[in-house]
């Protein structure tokens, strides 16, 4: 891997010392193949201020994508043009680059130009213009855009047009900025240069520049050294000779510009789904006889699997750094939860309740970056066999806390007060668990209306307070001795014994009956509203909720794995059952259910009549 130098001329060739131009250590340089070809130059210098903090971390050309970074992809693609040798540039964060690229088995490939400054977009062409004059033309690639472009052919346009420069394009109409007339040359670059009037437009196409073209050696003479755009020397060669700047758009081109959060994810998730369509990113990763090409990255990008939600969740680590990435698919409810998210958040954050803290958002991507609060969780200490009871005891204060908290949330948080979980959403619950567990998992149709209608009633006469919706052991997080809570996105005014119904009679968590007893009595005596009836009947609803969300997510989701849990509630529901009967005035209707359920018991191994 190359320097430059302070020396001129064709020091390559030379294999002398040369002095590094980012420190004082001298570093001997290789010997570069001459060459009369094309000439490449990725640019990674930026800053990826979009992609704060990511970018604090890793330079974003190291942003891992399908088994390389976007860096080694850049390189791929001009390798397969037949392209070489190229120049790397650097800024940010450039020993990462340096070392990423110097651990390739290709390394002496390269001239790395770091700059002690940062030069722009322009900046870098004159910084290497030694080393591009070497060749006929040269093709400049941003290293931060994933794109499948045949670099051969557009360097075979470039030729046969004759011009100073090919701009390689593509439609974007939200962001389309270069104007080409019909013979495909530009006329004018929205933002840059004098203003044209709207007349000469009215023939000319919008298209965006991708961070791809090919220049003439010749354009190396418009380019003046240090921090400059680009864009500066194409517009004054556009104004002395107009159609010197030519455009190429391939039909069926794939390009995106992955310097937003929300546009890398989006990447990652098309090249899960559709792997065939980009299996030209491996071909750049192999060098003679199948020999990889460079190390990972510096960031490790994971998907976290094993919700039942339908975003997608992505933990990010470098070095000792990490944190978690969501993103929502578009749609307006989708629009409508990421934004609850984002506020009910912020209102916990107010009243110290332990939310992951939201690091950077995109609403309009519905993509934010999160403190990772890890693994630890309640189900995790479970399984791990630990003491649960002052787990579980601290869990059931921070509850608690919670719902002390809603009347601050009917003030200052319509996001978390605006639904409450009425008459009409438990009845949809009790049909939920009809249709996707009674009938769905177990091919059962029963006469339970007077039940579910009952029970609906009652349940809904409870006294309304701050509800999580989903407050069980895997959205329980234990971190530096504290309790923090992730998936209130469907936060709202609810009964006030669902919450504590869901923790304690949670089918992940096998609690001993004693300390689920103890746990019911901990928090009736801290909430004089409530009774234990009360606790019962909505732990009826949220059992048969929950029961229902495990027949769709494992039969029609395929996530199967949520179908290992039905045995454990049925269990805690017959139970439950039980329980409520012995009430002075159990809801009408209760023993159908009971019957059906000890039918479906029977069907499990393990069945036993709880005590």
């Amino acid at each position: 891997m190359w320097r430059p130098g302070a020396m001129r001329g064709p020091w390559w060739r030379t294999g002398r010392r040369v002095w590094n131009a980012s420190g004082p250590r001298p570093r001997i340089a290789g010997t570069m193949p001459e060459t009369g070809g094309t000439r490449g130059l990725v640019l990674a210098a930026g800053f990826g201020s979009r992609l704060a903090p990511i970018t604090e971390h890793v330079p974003k050309p190291l942003l891992p994508l399908g088994g390389g970074t976007l860096l080694d992809h850049a390189i791929g693609a001009l390798r397969r043009g037949g392209i070489g040798p190229i120049a790397v540039n650097s800024h940010h964060l450039g020993a990462l680059v340096e070392g990423h690229l110097a651990a390739r088995p290709d390394a002496e490939t390269f001239l790395l130009c770091p700059e002690p400054r940062i030069l722009g977009t322009g900046g870098p062409l004159a910084a290497a213009r030694d080393f591009l004059e070497q060749g006929e033309d040269f093709v400049v690639f941003n290293g931060d855009v994933l794109c499948d472009v045949d670099v051969a052919q557009l360097v075979r346009a470039h030729r046969r047009g004759g011009r100073l420069a090919t701009l390689l394009v593509v439609d974007r109409p939200r962001i389309n900025s270069v104007f080409v007339d019909e013979g495909d040359r530009v006329v004018h670059i929205r933002g840059a240069g004098p203003q044209v009037p709207a007349t000469a437009l009215i023939t000319a196409r919008g298209l965006t520049y991708t961070g791809v073209g090919v220049f003439a050696r010749r354009f190396l003479a418009r380019v003046p050294a240090g921090f400059g755009s680009l864009i500066t020397p194409l517009v004054g060669a556009l104004e002395e000779d107009p159609g010197c700047v030519g455009v190429y758009r391939p039909e069926g081109l794939f390009w995106d510009d992955l310097g937003t959060l929300t546009r890398y994810l989006q990447a990652r998730w098309l090249l899960e789904q559709e792997p065939d369509r980009f299996a030209w990113l491996a071909e750049g990763l192999v060098g003679e006889g199948a020999s990889p090409l460079g190390p990972a990255g510096p960031l490790r990008c994971a998907r976290l699997r094993g919700h039942g939600s339908d975003r997608r969740f992505y933990r990010l680590t470098a070095d000792d750094w990490s944190a978690v990435a969501m993103q929502s698919d578009a749609g307006r409810e989708q629009d409508d939860e990421f934004r609850r998210h984002l506020a009910v958040g912020a209102f916990l954050r107010e009243q110290d309740l332990g939310p992951a803290e939201v690091l950077s958002r995109d609403v309009e991507g519905r993509t934010a970056l999160m403190e990772d609060l890890g693994e630890d969780t309640l189900y995790r200490r479970a399984c791990a066999g630990d003491d649960l009871r002052p787990l579980y005891r601290q869990t059931v204060d921070h509850l608690l806390k919670l719902q002390d908290a809603t009347d601050a949330a009917r003030q200052a948080c319509p996001a978390a007060t605006d639904r409450r979980l009425g008459l009409e959403d438990l009845r949809w619950e009790t049909s939920y668990f009809r249709e996707r567990f009674l009938l769905g998992v177990h091919g059962r149709e029963p006469d339970l209306e007077t039940l579910f209608a009952d029970l609906a009633r009652r349940v809904a006469r409870q006294p309304l307070v701050l509800l999580h919706r989903d407050f069980q052991s895997q959205n329980i997080h234990l971190r530096s001795g504290r309790v923090r809570l992730v998936d209130f996105q469907g936060m709202r005014l609810g009964p006030v014994g669902y919450d504590l119904m869901s923790l304690v009679w949670d089918p992940y968590v096998p609690l001993p009956m004693a300390l689920r007893r103890e746990l019911m009595d901990h928090f009736l005596e801290h909430r004089e509203q409530a009774t234990e009836g009360m606790l019962l009947e909505a732990g009826l609803q949220r059992l048969m909720q929950a029961l229902g969300a495990y027949g769709y997510l494992g039969l029609v989701k395929g996530k199967q794995e949520f179908l290992a849990h039905i045995p454990a509630g049925v269990q805690n529901l017959h139970h439950l059952l039980l329980r409520t009967g012995e009430q002075s005035a159990p809801p009408r209707g209760l023993a159908a259910l009971v019957a059906v359920v000890e039918e479906i018991l029977k069907r499990y191994d393990g069945y036993r009549r709880p005590r």
